[in-house]
């Protein structure tokens, strides 16, 4: 099963390809958008790298920018190769992706992902933001809801704030400079938790019952939780999330899969956003997104908050609420994966000053979602 931002991946227009297996390639990639692209992440198939390359280890792989030859970073995972660049609008970049001589220096990396035992959390961050889930250990207190922590600095403070909350301490819900746990979710969806729509009402189906680590940096972090004990009346079912989080981002890719449930029968999805105190919501259906935006805390020093939920266009069915959430409504099916993008952005992090900087992220997210960059080329250099 592959989980990845959608908007990430190429339209392949093989114009020209390789026959034999060379030292090197070079791609040209292409932003078919009037808009600025960021920390636009370019994945290729792993396979496709191997078959035109010589044999070498895939962690020895390296991308170059072909203009300026300088080293791009890059990650190896079990099915791709990824790397960064930005794009101008309408702009045209060329990389080349060759198998280093020697041993690759390993690049630090913009996130990370852990299990976070006794809590039995499972807790990921970028070098925008951060979030986690709650575990067993807290399965009397909570339910699937995604939690924020938000960040002031670029660097990794996840494992950082964990060890200094050690032996009781509470070191991570007052900012000391670097950010810190304001989110409040109980048994909410949180920041962008999912439940099933039935009835009018979100069913959901408690704490994950396990996790398991699919990527961690430098650029990427992707996990699955699974989900054992979800119920819709006396029926059982299995449920799988997987949850992709890139540099530079600020939304997690995330993916639902149900194991268990008639294929026949209709089936959708609630991805809600948590009701707070001093919030506006904002609904738009034309691009499939939805943003709740407003003070962070009662306190004003702790600035404004935003969370947000992006859909594919065509899995919309309506905007909903109830007593504790704002929630969309996407049409899904029974063993079938269903992706949807979903975040925060903090006032204090300096990427986001008021509610249309955000509400104008999600709506460029969106764009990219719906026009992923364009590969030309793909030739030996």
């Amino acid at each position: 099963m592959r989980t990845y931002y959608r908007l990430l991946l190429f339209i392949l227009i093989p114009l020209t390809t390789i026959s034999a297996k060379e030292k090197s390639f070079l791609i040209t990639v292409e932003n078919p958008l009037d808009i600025e692209r960021r920390s636009e992440t370019i994945s290729l198939p792993l396979k496709d790298v191997q078959e035109r390359l010589t044999p070498g280890d895939v962690h020895q792989l390296v991308v170059l920018d072909a203009k300026s030859k300088t080293i791009v970073t890059c990650q190896v995972t079990e099915s791709d190769l990824l790397f960064q660049s930005d794009f101008n609008p309408r702009e045209r970049k060329e990389f080349t992706v060759r198998v280093s001589d020697g041993v690759a220096a390993k690049p630090q990396s913009l996130v990370d992902g852990r299990f976070v035992p006794p809590r039995e959390d499972y807790a990921w961050e970028n070098d925008r933001i951060a979030f986690r889930m709650y575990g067993p250990a807290l399965a009397k207190e909570v339910n699937n809801g995604i939690d924020v922590w938000t960040k002031r600095v670029r660097y990794l403070v996840v494992e950082k704030w964990y060890k200094a909350s050690e032996g009781g301490k509470d070191a991570y819900h007052a900012d000391h400079g670097e950010g810190a746990d304001f989110f409040s979710v109980g048994r909410s969806l949180g920041a962008g938790g999912c439940g099933i729509w039935k009835g009018d009402s979100v069913n959901q189906p408690g704490v994950f019952s396990s996790y398991k680590t699919i990527a961690n940096g430098p650029i990427r972090v992707a996990f699955e939780l699974t989900y054992t004990n979800w119920k819709i009346g006396e029926k059982k079912f299995i449920g799988h999330m997987r949850i992709s989080l890139d540099a530079g981002q600020n939304l997690n890719a995330v993916q639902v899969t149900f194991e268990g449930l008639d294929v026949n029968e209709p089936l959708q999805l609630a991805c809600g956003l948590v009701k707070r105190n001093g919030t506006t919501i904002y609904n738009n259906e034309k691009n499939c997104w939805m943003s709740l935006w407003g003070l962070t805390t009662s306190d004003t020093v702790n600035g404004f908050l935003g969370t947000g939920i992006v859909m594919p266009t065509a899995t919309l069915v309506k905007f909903a609420e109830d007593k504790d959430q704002y929630l969309m409504i996407g049409r899904a099916k029974a063993n079938a994966p269903f992706t949807y993008y979903a975040g925060a952005g903090w006032t204090r992090s300096g990427d986001f000053m008021t509610v249309d900087d955000w509400n104008s992220y999600l709506d460029v997210f969106s764009r990219r979602l719906h026009a992923p960059l364009k590969m030309l080329t793909i030739v030996k250099e």
